[in-house]
């Protein structure tokens, strides 16, 4: 894993100007009628501290697994199929928010960058809303480096509102300086998530926020907490763009919870600011149980997440609910986001205050880990307000935990909602190659050429964020009605893989370990976050420490396997995933670390095209006009933007 902190970038961009307790993994007990033990809540929060009663009218707090509302016709749960939109509560409740970005200098761990913020803040403000709701933002770039952006809503199916997605050169045409555009969409599944942008490395200057959609929970709890966990760079990911593509991979220098932290920087350095920043807190009374959203937002690293003091039960992962399992720690690889149920059950004779831990995994234990502190709560009369934090002693419960980089074993993600997926043919498991390629030729030997990036199919991703593959399908012309003229092939870069059959199921290996075949392209044993936009895929078999054998494959899960969006390739393994089409789209399929997204490491699958545009003009009929609007006006702007010159471009991803 030393590899995976070493190894993991490649970013193009060319934009910028400048009971008794439970053992640790051991279930509890779904089967007998409870998720997590009725009793022990610690009492009832006040209405307006419930966000589901406060925002979705629902009062769940003696079983949180059930979601109703006395206006519903129907209640729902657990197992309610939220793929199914009969299935999912109808609210009737649009949720508006207007997200602001801008250039801003900011100190989040006391030493000062120029970044980009949504409305004046790192992180963005938590979008929120309940199971079912419409959610309708409007994006304004007031961004001053010349920059266009889209934000990508993570882990939203999108179902039947591809459009949506937020993916510039993919679904859309950058946002221009100076413009703005409204995304809508129906928010079927429930969970924690984030919005960030999928332009360049605007997510790792900034552009980032919580997504919190309200709605059941395998086990009770009093109230909750949302934590971000972030690594953090005092340069410009922008700036970061040429030393990825031809030099050495950066390194943070940081890491933020919730956008807080102190780094010991040099109080003579005029950048250094002791007095911002700062360690993130949260409250915890004896007794009581909390829900914890964790996401992980980060640019580069897989974290290690862990309470000092603390052990707790996991009931979600991604936006899946999942049988609950206990644990001491997660490790939580980049855009993955996981529930946690914990009880405030710490021994508090010697001390009070306990230590939230991040750590990049691979690393050794307790190194630097603590980053935020649960702080319980003093009900003596002579407590005050503006007394500092004690800080916890050192942690040295964590010597035991795990060092390795991977994923919970996929048998412990065991959905709530079950599946069962038909056994995939030899002839529709599709394998991919991620590879560290020659750049700008390919076939120049690997040591020889003055740069590289990467490539997840045959080519290194690149589309043209002036022809996104909606423009190809004909949404801004002719073709998109239907029958008029003939689509016009995508480039080879823009690399997709088409599938036209309805209710088909897809299986993709993805191989890391493999044997190198060509001069200019080289396995990298280094573990990816592997996402897919608008779906949760099934984990059909993830494994270390060995070479895919096409005719020998594994024994694949297919009784209710793991399902999620986001999951870890083992560098020195492979994944195999799988999904149906049944939701028609043009989805980008990435490795999460953002550089290697942006220098390539990319596909889309064009799912259904026949229905695409169809679909679009059937839910949304005023959108092409103004996909049209935006594609001009961005044109407009990127042919004054001295950036498009540049010989280095960004994948467009």
């Amino acid at each position: 894993m030393l590899l995976y902190n070493a190894l993991w970038g490649l970013l193009a961009t060319a934009i910028t100007i400048s009971a008794a307790p439970a053992k640790i993994n051991e279930r509890s007990p779904l089967d007998a009628g409870e998720l997590l033990p009725r009793g022990g809540h610690g009492g009832h929060p006040q209405d307006n501290n419930d966000p589901a009663w406060l925002l979705c009218g629902v009062d769940n707090r003696k079983d949180r697994s059930r979601w109703e509302n006395r206006k519903w016709r129907r209640g729902y749960d657990l197992r309610s199929d939220y793929e199914d939109l009969s299935q999912i509560p109808d609210t009737g409740v649009v949720r508006r928010y207007e997200l602001v970005l801008s250039n801003k200098v900011i100190a989040p761990d006391g030493y000062a960058v120029n970044k980009m913020v949504v409305n004046g803040q790192y992180p963005g403000p938590k979008l929120e809303g309940c199971w079912g709701d419409i959610f309708e933002i409007t994006v304004y770039n007031r961004l001053s480096n010349h920059n266009g952006t889209a934000i990508h809503w993570h882990g939203v199916q999108q179902l039947g509102t591809n459009h949506m997605d937020g993916a510039a050169g993919v679904a859309q045409c950058p946002i221009p300086p100076g413009g703005k555009m409204i995304y809508r969409f129906r928010a079927n599944q429930y969970g924690t998530s984030w919005y960030h942008s999928h332009f360049a490395l605007q997510y790792t200057d900034g552009v980032v926020g919580p997504i919190v959609i309200h709605g059941p929970t395998a086990g009770n709890y009093y109230k909750e907490y949302t934590l971000m966990l972030t690594d953090w760079f005092h340069t410009s990911g922008f700036t970061l763009f040429w030393s990825e593509v031809f030099g050495r991979p950066p390194f943070p220098e940081s890491k933020l919870l919730n956008g807080k932290w102190k780094f010991p920087c040099d109080s003579q350095d005029p950048n250094c600011h002791p007095k911002e920043g700062g360690l993130h807190t949260i409250k915890f009374e004896p007794g009581k149980r909390y829900k914890i959203r964790i996401v992980n937002m980060s640019t580069v690293f897989m974290y290690n997440f862990w309470l000092q003091g603390h052990d707790f039960t996991v009931v979600q992962a991604d936006f899946v609910p999942i049988r609950p399992f206990r644990a001491r720690s997660l490790n939580i690889a980049i855009a993955q986001r996981y529930d946690i149920i914990v009880e405030a059950n710490a021994n508090t004779t010697t001390q009070k205050n306990f230590w939230i831990n991040m750590q990049t995994c691979g690393t050794a234990a307790c190194t630097n880990a603590g980053t935020g502190i649960i702080q319980y709560e003093d009900k003596s009369k002579h407590k005050s307000k503006h007394k500092p934090i004690e800080l916890p002693p050192p942690d040295t419960d964590c010597v035991n935990l795990s060092l390795t980089c991977q994923d919970p074993p996929k048998e412990l993600l065991e959905p709530i909602l079950q599946r069962t997926v038909p056994p995939p043919p030899p002839d529709l498991l599709k394998e991919l190659y991620p590879s560290f390629n020659s750049w700008p030729d390919v076939d120049v030997p690997f040591g020889q050429s003055a740069g590289h990036k990467w490539s997840l199919g045959t080519d290194t991703f690149f589309v043209n964020w002036s022809q996104p593959t909606y423009s190809y399908l004909g949404l801004e012309g002719p073709s998109s009605r239907r029958g008029r003229h003939p689509r016009p092939q995508l480039p080879d870069s823009y690399q997709p893989i088409t599938l036209n059959t309805p209710g088909q199921w897809v299986y993709l290996v993805i191989i890391a370990n493999f044997a190198q075949a060509h001069p200019g392209k080289l396995p990298i044993p280094v573990d990816h976050p592997i996402h897919l936009h608008g779906h949760d895929f099934v984990i059909l078999a993830q494994v270390t420490g060995a070479q895919y054998d096409p005719h020998n494959p594994p024994e694949f899960d297919t009784t209710n396997p793991a399902r999620r969006d986001t999951a870890t390739l083992p560098g020195s393994g492979y994944l195999v995933i799988g999904f149906q089409a049944k939701n028609p789209g043009a989805w980008l399929v990435h490795c999460h670390i953002a550089f290697h997204s942006s220098a390539g490491l990319s596909m889309q699958v064009l799912e259904l095209p026949d229905q695409i545009i169809p679909t679009i003009q059937k839910n949304d009929w005023r959108y092409p006009d103004r996909y049209k609007d935006q594609c001009r006006a961005w044109r407009k702007a990127w042919d004054k933007n001295p950036a498009k010159n540049d010989t280095l471009h960004d994948s467009g991803a």
